[in-house]
């Protein structure tokens, strides 16, 4: 603040506000008061802090604006000055993160956590559930009524297979179990006892399911299970799914129709239609986790948070999530959307270290290039979007990062030739691109625009 406009009995305060649409986020400036009786005359008075808001939709086009506000000790005087612009708009390159695991065709990203139909983690996640394992366990002579009802209890309860057999593996009876019980049942690490009908027979009845031609249990649990996890269109899977929770309903019944659920809000523009599958979602992940509450299904509620902005409680239930399984695959698939949502709470070391502990695919390789983007760690950042682009080539997304870290670098060249192959491979980065504020300093240049013509 300039020296003169200042008096003994005079104070000074800056107020910053924030003005996007119709709305104003007026930012709290206690920090920002000058008061002219402790100023030195010798010194130029000076004052820094730091403001936070999280992100809404509109805010890319914002102003920031600040008033100066000048009274006296003893509130004589109070006058304010007009309003100064300081900054348009907003970068927002986090919004770029990633809550798909995969892409599909036209660059739609697949949602939501499916319950595989064989492996071990599904052991108990059918109609039947665990009662093979219970059955056996309470014709076993080895082990009295207590300490029988202490393990039933154990695997009735929340968690996978894998969850439970560590716990099971802390039970002094444990060898015992596994010798003469758990490596007898033949199904235990498909999940399901094999088909009967041939894959033609068990789509031509898949078929009448869908068309309300015939009841689900045309098809055994396992032919259906079959069936939906073969269809290739979501809308078909969603019906078989549903028949099936009619006819079988189970943690994988009802866990696998959610993410139908899931997709078709994903792929739906219709804002009433997309509440109603979220809504759908939501109830049938409700129920699986009814059931026994399973990584699979709290997974998908952690996911529907995070799509609905609350990123800070979705942080906090795919942490629970993941305490309910000890397998490896499971956990590194929510290491990865730990730091997905990380990115957007704006924490990016954090975020950078889940993701270092996921699976490597497109999708995660992004994510991680974005967080060290955030950071303002380039070197990794240029590695990260480089490995996705090897995965995936006609994935716009990494050459969108490289694009952003020639850009923020000055390096014009790998700049144009980057946007240039995002834009060609995906069409909502080519709309996204020509507003972009990273981009602010190339929209008069002939090369810019002739990328957009």
């Amino acid at each position: 603040m300039p020296r003169q406009v200042f008096h003994k009995n005079a104070n000074y305060r800056l107020v910053p506000e924030f003005y996007f649409g119709n709305q104003t986020k007026v930012f709290e400036a206690e920090g920002l008061v000058f008061e002219g009786a402790k100023i030195e005359p010798s010194v130029t008075p000076s004052k820094r802090q730091s403001f936070a808001m999280r992100f809404e939709d509109g805010m890319e086009s914002g102003t920031l604006e600040m008033y100066g506000l000048a009274y006296s000790n003893r509130g004589w005087f109070k006058k304010r000055t007009r309003s100064y612009v300081l900054a348009r708009g907003v970068k927002n390159s986090p919004s770029l993160t990633q809550l798909g695991q995969i892409y599909e065709t036209g660059n739609i990203a697949r949602i939501g956590l499916y319950v595989p139909r064989e492996g071990i983690e599904t052991y108990g996640m059918f109609l039947e559930g665990w009662e093979p394992l219970i059955s056996a366990l309470r014709s076993y002579s080895g082990l009295g009524y207590d300490e029988k009802a202490e393990i039933i209890d154990l695997i009735q309860g929340r968690g996978d297979f894998t969850f439970k057999e560590r716990q099971l593996q802390q039970n002094p009876n444990y060898a015992a179990l596994r010798r003469d019980i758990i490596l007898a049942i033949p199904n235990l690490t498909s999940g399901l006892t094999a088909i009967q009908k041939t894959p033609m027979e068990i789509s031509v009845l898949a078929h009448h399911i869908i068309n309300n031609n015939a009841v689900p249990q045309v098809l055994t649990e396992q032919e259906l299970a079959y069936a939906a996890e073969n269809e290739p269109r979501i809308m078909q899977k969603n019906k078989l799914y549903f028949a099936m929770v009619k006819g079988y309903p189970s943690v994988f019944s009802w866990n696998n129709l959610g993410v139908t659920y899931l997709n078709l809000y994903h792929r739906e523009v219709d804002r009433s239609k997309k509440l109603g599958h979220l809504n759908a979602a939501r109830d049938a992940f409700d129920n699986s986790n009814a059931i026994f509450q399973n990584p699979f299904a709290s997974f998908n509620q952690a996911l529907i948070t995070a799509l609905l902005g609350n990123y800070l409680d979705s942080y906090q239930e795919f942490f629970i999530s993941m305490s309910l399984t000890q397998s490896e695959g499971i956990r590194m698939l929510h290491q990865a959307k730990l730091g997905a949502v990380s990115i957007l709470n704006g924490d990016y070391r954090l975020a950078a270290m889940h993701l270092n502990q996921s699976e490597r695919d497109q999708v995660n390789l992004f994510n991680r290039g974005l967080a060290y983007l955030m950071m303002q760690d380039y070197y990794n950042a240029l590695i990260s979007f480089e490995d996705c682009a090897v995965k995936d080539i006609e994935n716009g997304y990494p050459f969108y990062g490289l694009a952003l870290i020639a850009a923020r670098n000055g390096e014009d060249d790998r700049f144009f030739e980057n946007l240039q192959k995002a834009t060609e491979k995906n069409e909502y980065l080519k709309q996204r691109a020509m507003v972009d504020l990273e981009f602010l300093f190339y929209r008069q240049e002939d090369r810019f625009k002739e990328i957009f013509r």
